[in-house]
């Protein structure tokens, strides 16, 4: 079985055109992809493999190699119309093959010739076989001729992963000309870590719709066994604070339920039912260190008391940094875990609040309440 070959030198350029691709690679680590050396029964095999399920595909391939032992010009030319069925090709398939291979056999198509030409003209002459677009061409050129700089606009999973990586919402022509030119002269091996980022190579953040409270409703997310996330569905800020921990953990998002989302929603019941003032859940805070020193220092508040903002920046060994405080607060993406709730103005007024005044009040109100 052979791999799609590429080394250090590709990955060092891809990593130095581009940081978050960079990161990508570091995380999934090399990836294998099998390639098919002989170009004529790759071709065959891209004409069988269309609109039918991969297990039917490598069935009907068996038969083929297990029939004419090797699947060249000549073994399928001997082959009549009927004789190609007989594998459980369809009419439209086995006409498309017929015909490719008359091209052949007749000096229309030279598969040896196309290594000494460009990817544009190799694809030009692919495509214009019955039976193989631009993308079956492009694909020929990867997985078969091993061309090192082919990447697909028409590649729904090509696209996916660059959605994926780059929070686009859309990838359009444009757009997707200018990763195709980061990543050249190496956009075969970018192609790879594309696909496996659509396949769910990377770790998710798992997350619940929606979780109920007597103040609003929240969100729930976790990444690999922790609480990543505890956000207002209403809050001002919500869709940039998911952006910032898919960004920075380079993972989508999908909905599902796991061990520590369950825990995290048992732990929430107790706390609004009066049961529970404190939490044990492993939380995994996304942020600068001052971000994280504050986040600590909110956690240390005990439940049912209040400071201020520039209680806070002392606590943190900054107490002119009042606005910065107050700014790393705002950005706690761990809403009640992480008690942000707790710190007020200057006079012990409400101050803003990422679920807005009226969550913060009641939060207060049932903490001192109890």
């Amino acid at each position: 079985m052979a791999f799609f070959p590429y080394g250090e030198k590709e990955i060092g350029y891809l990593k130095r055109a581009d940081k978050r691709l960079a990161e990508i690679i570091d995380k999934i680590g090399r990836v294998n992809r099998e390639v098919i050396p002989d170009l004529f029964a790759a071709l065959v095999l891209t004409i069988v493999g269309q609109q039918i399920s991969t297990k039917a595909q490598e069935t009907i391939w068996r038969r083929m190699l297990t029939k004419l032992g090797q699947i060249t010009p000549e073994t399928i030319g001997a082959l009549s119309l009927e004789e190609l069925q007989g594998f459980g090709i369809s009419y439209k398939k086995a006409t498309y093959i017929q015909g490719a291979v008359q091209k052949i056999r007749q000096g229309e198509l030279d598969l040896k010739a196309l290594n000494d030409l460009s990817d544009d003209e190799v694809c030009r002459r692919l495509s214009s076989l019955d039976g193989i677009g631009v993308w079956s061409a492009e694909m020929l050129m990867l997985f078969s001729m091993q061309r090192p700089d082919i990447l697909s606009y028409g590649d729904l999973a090509i696209q996916r992963g660059l959605r994926t990586i780059y929070h686009h919402r859309k990838i359009d022509r444009k757009l997707f000309e200018k990763y195709r030119r980061r990543f050249s002269p190496y956009g075969s091996v970018a192609s790879l870590y594309l696909w496996a980022v659509a396949g769910s190579a990377l770790s998710k953040i798992i997350y619940t719709r929606l979780y109920h409270t007597p103040c609003g409703d929240l969100r729930l997310g976790a990444f690999e066994g922790k609480l990543c996330l505890c956000d207002w569905v209403n809050g001002k800020h919500r869709d940039s604070v998911e952006r910032r921990l898919q960004t920075a953990l380079q993972a989508d998002y999908k909905e599902a339920s796991s061990a520590v989302l369950q825990k995290a929603a048992r732990q929430l019941d107790e706390y609004f039912a009066g049961k529970r003032k404190g939490f044990d859940i492993p939380l995994l805070t996304i942020g600068t260190g001052f971000q994280k020193s504050v986040w600590q220092a909110l956690r240390d508040i005990p439940y049912g008391e209040t400071i201020s903002y520039g209680e806070l920046a002392g606590r943190v060994g900054r107490p002119k940094a009042i606005r910065a405080a107050a700014n790393a607060t705002s950005a706690n993406a761990i809403s009640i875990f992480i008690p942000c709730h707790r710190v007020m103005g200057s006079d012990r007024s409400l101050t803003g609040y990422e679920g807005g005044l009226s969550a913060k009040k009641c939060l207060l109100e049932r903490e001192q309440a109890i």
